[in-house]
């Protein structure tokens, strides 16, 4: 394995700083899957920009348990790199993606059965069931490619390099630029295919991300082996993994869940409402984007200092993101009180479309300001070996907070109070986390980190 970068050492405020910049491209290029889709799809008019919103729950399903598998293979990649373990590290990495290949593969064929039923269930009309329908058909073909670089790419970051992941990432969402118009609309001779074409572009996209990162583990780090080292290391594996990724699947799991019965109760405003927080959800994860991408440095960052028993850098670490999250959040309010309208047009020409997207952002935005703290706590939870504290954070947020006010903000003020209801539950959900991680540490501290390795 190529010497990885040492975390536990140096300033770790540096080491946040130069490890977001990639993170971010990497977040960028995600975001630009989603949004080059959802714009060229709403070139085609609002109804099938609400198609695509439809589709947005199930494959954020599928995304959820690719995550979770992510994010334990990076918890359990980077403690073992602070403990110096590098055979630990080459079968974790290689075993994790087997796992997430028979995983992917087997609800894909479960998904396929089951779309119908799901899109019919969140609400998805006659002329927008069909177009999320064929998206769905195409787009669950190529549902375990979509997720094998997301292990790879997580495995990657562990190690501290956090440039190489964001460039494969850019490669893809930059091919997927390229191929959207042409399968959407029918350029370059090829048949105009609507709303699923974008999930062909998406597809092949994601298959250079494939190459290239399993290419960078084997030739680069040297973090995928071929040797096979028996079912007691397969399943000690797969047991590392699976006890943080498992609760962080489910939990990520409750988000397009989440997402699915807001989506369902919006669609009662109308397919405009609909079409709205489908392009709005988009730029709200685009302007989370850099907030999200230092939070995700926390798990290599807090996974290596863990494992060397460095409990002080640990605290420091999540309080550094924290600050920097608060005074982004804070920034991105006051921008979209100033110009989400302008940022609106850019996804539809319908004034009530743009109306209610701009209603969106500069409600929702103010709730970010502690929305970025529930997120990194949950990273430094997972990268701690606590998925469990984080899954019950993610729970609180949803459960306790969201969707009872969701629902209550809609009898008292229909979708305003909906996307109130929404930024209400964000800062709630923030104060609780800021809470419970410092009580959590104090805890550590007193008996002993290890403890609770």
């Amino acid at each position: 394995m190529k010497k990885h970068t040492d975390l536990t050492r140096g300033s770790l405020g540096r080491h946040i700083l130069q490890m977001t910049p990639p993170m971010v491209i990497g977040f960028f290029a995600m975001m630009v899957f989603n949004l080059s889709d959802a714009w060229f799809v709403s070139r085609l008019g609002t109804t099938s920009l609400a198609a695509i919103g439809f589709t947005f729950p199930p494959v954020m399903f599928f995304f959820s348990i690719s995550m979770g598998i992510g994010i334990g293979t990076a918890s359990c990649v980077s403690r073992a790199i602070g403990q110096g373990d590098h055979d630990r590290v080459a079968h974790i990495t290689t075993y994790s993606l087997l796992l997430t290949l028979l995983v992917m593969g087997l609800l894909t064929m479960v998904g396929r059965f089951l779309m119908p039923s799901v899109l019919r269930t969140m609400g998805a009309g006659q002329d927008t069931f069909g177009p999320a329908l064929g998206y769905m058909r195409i787009w669950l073909y190529f549902a375990p490619i979509v997720s094998l670089p997301m292990i790879g790419n997580n495995a990657i970051r562990s190690t501290g390099d956090t440039l190489r992941p964001g460039l494969i990432m850019a490669s893809g969402a930059v091919l997927n630029i390229i191929l959207d118009p042409i399968f959407i609309f029918g350029w370059k001779g090829f048949p105009a295919m609507g709303v699923p074409g974008a999930a062909i572009a998406t597809g092949i996209s994601r298959m250079l991300t494939l190459v290239l990162s399993l290419a960078l583990l084997r030739y680069r780090y040297r973090m995928l082996t071929f040797l096979w080292t028996g079912w007691r290391k397969l399943i000690e594996a797969w047991r590392s993994v699976l006890f943080v990724a498992a609760p962080a699947a489910a939990t990520n799991l409750l988000l397009p869940v989440t997402n699915g019965i807001i989506i369902r109760l919006i669609a009662g405003f109308g397919k405009e409402a609909v079409a709205a927080t489908t392009a709005s959800q988009r730029i709200e994860t685009f302007a989370y984007m850099i907030p999200m991408a230092m939070g995700a440095t926390l798990v290599p960052i807090i996974g290596q200092n863990w494992g060397a028993g460095r409990l002080d850098r640990v605290r420091g670490a999540w309080i550094r993101t924290n600050w920097y999250g608060i005074t982004y959040a804070s920034l991105c309010l006051v921008i979209a009180l100033l110009f989400a309208p302008v940022v609106a047009v850019w996804f539809s020409q319908d004034p009530i479309v743009v109306r209610l997207i701009t209603l969106y952002l500069r409600i929702i935005l103010v709730g970010a300001v502690l929305l970025h703290s529930t997120v990194h706590t949950g990273f430094a939870f997972n990268a701690i070996g606590l998925p469990l504290h984080a899954a019950g954070l993610t729970a609180i947020r949803l459960f306790a907070f969201t969707l009872p006010l969701v629902w209550l903000g809609s009898q008292i003020a229909g979708l305003i109070g909906v996307y109130a209801g929404m930024a209400v539950s964000y800062v709630l959900s923030g104060a609780v986390a800021l809470l419970w991680f410092s009580f959590v540490l104090k805890k550590k501290k007193s008996v002993g980190i290890e403890v609770f390795r």
